[in-house]
């Protein structure tokens, strides 16, 4: 007995003992950041592997119970996760380090900025870092390739020219595929970029999915690429100089045409359209001219930026100046640009004030381009017989035999001039309230004003001031302004509820209103040297100088209430939810109103306890996320086409007031359905992080202009009708491959793949067609319609088509056109690689589309011996002569119908969008200097195109491709200076 006694006082001493050994004890500390050193508020502080937890106060400094064997994780947004062992310590100081991986990123989404583990939607961001050396005037055209999900086509490569862009394909088919472009938190118009100074720009955050884009309701059906300005950081000023100087070059053109001497060969073996005899023959070959020369020229670009950034404490500022000047490609056109911003913000107290001004002014100097302009130079280019001169031996303009325009004269003599007046002011006013902690308030208003001079003075002398009214010339100018505001107000509270519970929401109220106005005049008559008003003739009926005159205005109005909220579990699942209910003024009545939202759900894997083990040697971080929503769509409708609009009109001579178009009182929103999944990684610690998301976007009641009967007095009317649908994967990951003190190396690449389909049209109606293209139900939209081309005959040279039988035949039957691919892309992406070694960085990004077809117009017009009297391809010399030749061209007398599918080229390509090498001197040289950096470079901008297309420039949109503005290639050198 007294030894079990003696036992059970022993175990129990024991474990007194173990009790004593594992007591709690209070663990102290303040956490600051390593970015400026100031205490964060806010931080989770845990006890690992229990649910013990603190957080840290407005001072920084936290205060917990725990033992000497415990554990305490730290953990923040936007910053490394820190794990440190008690021991027997009392007191634990930490300071908090940024985090580059991709999940703790703080990203700008839409009216909030949110730490990338809580977002569940789909959103990439590009840096201004990225494209701040790109030497172009629109900052659109440098992101292509850069996010996946984001197609961007140039329209033009004109100086100034902005791109077509598209977030996950096209949903609509008369409405507008744009995206919503905000700037610090207004709305603009993708038409006056080449008026805003891209290296004004810190990033450009891209949403693509319901989650992150209903919060924008009507405006978010395309996705929305939010941009946000530079900003200023408390400390020493900042001044920066940028210069540039860059040469460029259009790109030869794959087709060649004849020389002077085939080309007169060919017309002596056609019948000799033009008579000529022998001693005007051995004038001409004497002559052989090459028109891609006379109208095409060296362009150059020069670009010259200063900004200073700087602040005290309580306030920051940024201002920045530029000066952009660009010479096209093509004589007399060109850009030149003025910017100046200024961005300030102070905190007095509780409040945060801030103020983004910035102005612009630039001078746009334009051509005609495209195949539908006889005068466009680019068109000429082809057409231009080599047998004749721009010139006379006189100086004056050869006028060509043809009847064809003279190119350069039409170049040189005309113009087509636009002024453009830009200002942008945002004001913004927030209140932390004391008494409630997370509790803010915050008003932002901002206007958008744009002012266009416009004109256009045709010479008399030219083919397009000969064909003006009257035959003498004209000189049109005009005059637009659009000017728009946008106030938001907003009430946001956060609260961490506990050490595993947070949440924050936000309410809102918008208003966005959007004035049109515009007038303009046409004279014509010109006479004298003027190039002016003082030259144009009084006009009246006997002279036929009938002056035009024309004026337009229009107003449209938005009016919102929406929601946003995050909660939060653990720090690793997190819940976001938005609604929104817009009113429009476009509407009628029954329809003016609408409610689009959204659900989210995100969870990080990566911080279960089952993934430890792979964690540490695998997984550095996984997330998985998941969205579901509505948006809509008012864009591409006009501001009163549900109800009456009347204007002037004259008809049998007699004026009145009339309709301008049918309404549609019961016309209503345009809706998208989004369903999102994707999965964030990062794996080897890090060092490989990637993204992989699934999409499906169903476009309901779309708008079309449907065809009305003539009886109806009208030609059609905007309806409602069908729906289509956009799927597809992306996938995107960038790479270290090496990273050591004097040398990383970086590899990235992305890629999506998207598949269009239209699902119903309207009633029992499942195509529409509409030229060399039809929109038919199970099929892409810009589907191509043509009759299938099947080479020549041999026996008789007849062009030879198959019908839809399956049958070949020489006889052409529209009625034998089958869907022969479409113009969009269904596959595009980019990829890109860094090098740096000590001062020298590399810097490379390709950008390709695949598996769309192009209807080549250019080909269309120069292999068609119809058009004899001009000049046409090298390739119709072969075309067929004699019984039994081999050829794909017909005879001469049988000239294959445009509309078939001989001139349907592959649409892919791969191009080297930018290469860039770099040098920084050392510190220790720039310190010599007595400035703070100076990096030189040079760089390359569409250097290589790999594409078997035989057209100037695959990337241009459109459904016919032709002689449009080509992409220049670009060789730069610049230099960046900081003091």
């Amino acid at each position: 007995m007294k030894k079990a006694l003696l036992y059970v006082i022993t175990l129990f001493a024991f474990a007194l003992n173990g009790n004593v050994q594992a007591q709690q004890q209070q663990v102290t500390g303040t956490i600051i950041s390593a970015d400026d050193n100031l205490p964060l508020p806010g931080v989770n502080v845990r006890v690992k592997g229990t649910s013990r937890g603190a957080i840290t106060d407005v001072d920084g400094q936290f205060s917990i119970q725990a033992s000497s064997d415990e554990t305490l994780v730290f953990s923040f947004v936007g910053f490394t996760t820190q794990e440190i062992a008690v021991g027997n310590s009392t007191v634990v100081d930490i300071t908090l380090q940024l985090d580059d991986n991709v999940l703790g990123e703080v990203v700008v989404v839409g009216y909030k900025t949110q730490n990338a583990r809580e977002i569940s939607g789909s959103i990439n961001v590009v840096s201004g870092e990225q494209i701040k050396d790109v030497p172009i005037a629109s900052f659109d055209q440098a992101l292509q390739g850069r996010a996946p999900g984001v197609l961007i086509q140039a329209n033009s490569g004109q100086p100034g020219a902005a791109a077509n862009v598209t977030i996950r394909g096209k949903g609509t088919i008369n409405g507008s595929n744009n995206p919503l472009y905000i700037l610090d938190g207004i709305q603009i118009s993708a038409a006056d970029f080449a008026t805003l100074n891209p290296n004004d720009f810190a990033s450009f955050s891209i949403l693509k999915d319901a989650a992150s884009t209903s919060i924008y309701g009507s405006r978010g059906a395309n996705g929305v690429i939010v941009i946000t300005t530079k900003r200023g950081k408390s400390g020493e000023t900042k001044v920066n100089y940028d210069f540039q100087f860059g040469i460029s070059q259009a790109p030869t053109h794959p087709e060649e045409v004849m020389n002077t001497e085939e080309k007169l060969q060919y017309e002596l073996a056609n019948g000799d359209p033009y008579g000529w005899s022998d001693s005007e023959l051995a004038d001409l070959r004497q002559i052989d001219t090459n028109w891609e020369d006379v109208l095409l020229q060296t362009g150059y670009t020069q670009n010259h930026q200063i900004s200073a950034a700087g602040g005290s404490e309580n306030t920051t500022f940024f201002l920045s100046g530029s000066i952009f000047d660009q010479t096209g490609t093509v004589p007399n056109t060109g850009l030149k640009r003025y910017t100046a911003r200024i961005n300030v913000e102070t905190k007095v107290s509780n409040f945060t004030f801030g103020m983004n001004v910035s102005g612009g002014f630039s001078k746009f100097n334009n051509t005609l381009e495209g195949d539908s302009f006889i005068g466009s130079p680019l068109n000429a280019i082809r057409w231009s017989n080599p047998y004749e001169s721009p010139y006379q031996p006189d100086g004056s303009y050869t006028q060509l035999v043809s009847g064809q325009p003279n190119a350069l004269q039409e170049l040189l003599e005309n113009q087509t001039l636009r002024n453009q007046l830009k200002g942008v002011a945002i004001g913004f006013v927030q209140y932390d309230a004391p008494f409630l902690e997370g509790l803010s308030f915050r008003t932002n208003w901002g206007t958008d004003f744009t002012q266009n001079e416009t004109q256009q003075y045709l010479d008399r002398t030219t083919y397009r001031g000969f064909i003006a009214q009257g035959r003498n010339g004209s000189l049109d100018r005009g005059y637009n302004r659009n000017f728009r505001y946008t106030g938001t107000t907003s009430i946001t509270y956060s609260k961490q509820i506990n050490v595993d519970n947070d949440f924050n929401i936000s309410l809102f109220n918008e208003v966005l209103e959007n004035d049109f106005r515009s007038f303009g005049f046409t004279g014509y008559g010109l006479v004298g040297p003027f190039q002016n008003e003082a030259g144009i003739t009084p006009g009246n009926p006997l002279n036929g100088y009938i002056p035009n005159v024309r004026g337009n205005g229009g107003q449209n109005a938005l009016i919102s209430y929406f929601a946003d909220g995050t909660y939060g579990y653990k720090g690793r699942y997190f819940l976001n939810a938005g609604v929104r209910r817009d009113g429009s003024s476009r509407f009628g009545a029954d329809n003016k109103y609408a409610t689009f939202g959204s659900i989210g759900a995100s969870w990080i894997v990566s911080d279960e306890a089952f993934m430890e083990n792979l964690k540490g040697n695998f997984f550095s971080e996984m997330k998985l996320k998941a969205s579901y929503g509505t948006v809509g769509n008012q864009e591409g409708i006009g501001n009163f086409d549900s109800r009456e609009l009347f204007a002037r009109s004259i008809y049998n001579g007699i004026g009145g007031i009339g309709l301008v178009g049918l309404p549609n009182p019961v016309l209503r929103w345009e809706k998208i359905r989004m369903f999102n999944v994707g999965l964030e990684f990062a794996l080897a610690k890090g060092r490989i992080n990637g993204i992989v998301e699934f999409y499906n976007n169903v476009t309901d009641d779309l708008f079309l202009n449907r065809q009305l009967s003539r009886t109806t007095g009208f030609t059609s009317q905007n309806t409602n009708i069908g729906s289509m649908r956009n799927r597809g994967y992306e996938v995107s990951f960038i790479g270290t491959i090496i990273d050591r003190p004097d040398f990383k190396w970086e590899l990235s690449a992305n890629i999506t793949y998207n598949q269009n389909e239209v699902l119903s049209l309207v009633g029992d109606q499942d195509e529409f067609i509409d030229g060399d293209f039809i929109t038919r139900v199970g099929e892409p939209i810009n589907s191509l319609y043509l009759v299938r081309y099947a080479g020549v005959d041999p026996s008789n040279g007849d062009a030879l088509y198959i019908n839809t039988d399956g049958e070949t035949t020489n006889e052409y039957n529209p009625a034998d056109r089958v869907v022969l691919g479409t113009t969009d892309a269904p596959v595009f992406g980019g990829f890109g690689t860094t090098f740096s070694f000590k001062g020298f960085r590399f810097d490379a990004l390709f950008s390709y589309v695949a598996g769309n077809d192009l209807y080549n117009n250019d080909r269309n017009n120069i292999e068609n011996p119809a058009y004899l009297f001009d000049n046409l391809s090298k390739v119709v010399i072969n075309e067929w002569r004699t019984p039994g030749q081999i050829t794909d061209i017909p005879s001469a007398d049988n000239p294959f119908f445009s509309g078939t599918s001989r001139f349907v080229e592959s649409g892919d390509f791969i191009r080297m969008r930018n290469v860039n090498l770099s040098y920084s001197l050392p510190a220790n040289v720039t310190e010599s200097l007595k400035i703070a950096s100076l990096r030189m470079f040079v760089q390359g901008q569409n250097l290589l195109t790999f594409t078997d297309f035989r057209g100037f420039d695959p990337e241009l949109s459109g459904n016919l491709i032709g002689s449009q503005y080509p992409a220049l290639r670009t060789v730069t050198i610049g230099v960046n200076v900081g003091f």
